[in-house]
């Protein structure tokens, strides 16, 4: 007597197997698309020796701030979100370079979240810098902003002297600061 095939079965390893070489297709897609390699690092944002452009944004304790009532001072301009890793292991290294340098603007800009989450991660962190709002994202897009955080150092004429598109350290700072006029 010969034994019939399990079609049900045969279908159903099928396509799951089908369904299993798909999702390692989607996870290496991610991956690859989402992988920070040197080129698109340096792509990322706008270039270091252009002047950085003006904007206008609505602090987190309701004042309006202006980049260009900065000048003749180096800024820190790092763009951010509560809800990033790399965002929230950078705040208190900030925090310190804040304190440590009265002579430098830290400005935090958080891009596209709601004020009272923003409020909260203020508080959580003790940053007493200024965090702007950027809810409709329009600062990150005239920076053209791919990765958060982004950290650009930017001279007292208003010029982007470099840029940190990756996690930040203190070491990383203080390899960069120094190219604003700050000793760190």
């Amino acid at each position: 007597m010969q034994k019939k095939p399990n079609w049900l079965l045969i279908i159903g390893l099928s396509l799951g197997g089908l369904c299993l070489l798909g999702c390692v297709a989607v996870v290496a897609l991610f991956l690859f698309s989402t992988s920070k390699d040197q080129a698109s690092l340096d792509k990322s944002s706008l270039a270091t020796g252009v002047s950085a452009p003006d904007f206008e944004l609505t602090a987190l304790n309701g004042g309006t701030v202006r980049l260009s009532g900065y000048r003749g001072h180096p800024v820190l301009l790092s763009i951010s979100t509560t809800w990033c890793p790399d965002c929230r292991s950078e705040a208190p290294i900030l925090e310190n370079i804040h304190k440590a340098h009265p002579e430098l603007a830290v400005l935090s800009v958080d891009s596209g979240e709601r004020s009272m989450t923003v409020q909260n991660f203020v508080q959580a962190f003790g940053i007493t810098y200024p965090v702007l709002l950027d809810t409709d994202g329009k600062v990150s897009n005239l920076y053209q902003i791919m990765y958060i955080p982004t950290n650009l150092f930017i001279d007292k004429d208003g010029i982007i002297q470099a840029k940190i598109v990756e996690t930040v350290t203190p070491q990383l700072m203080d390899k960069f600061l120094p190219q604003i006029g700050i000793t760190p």
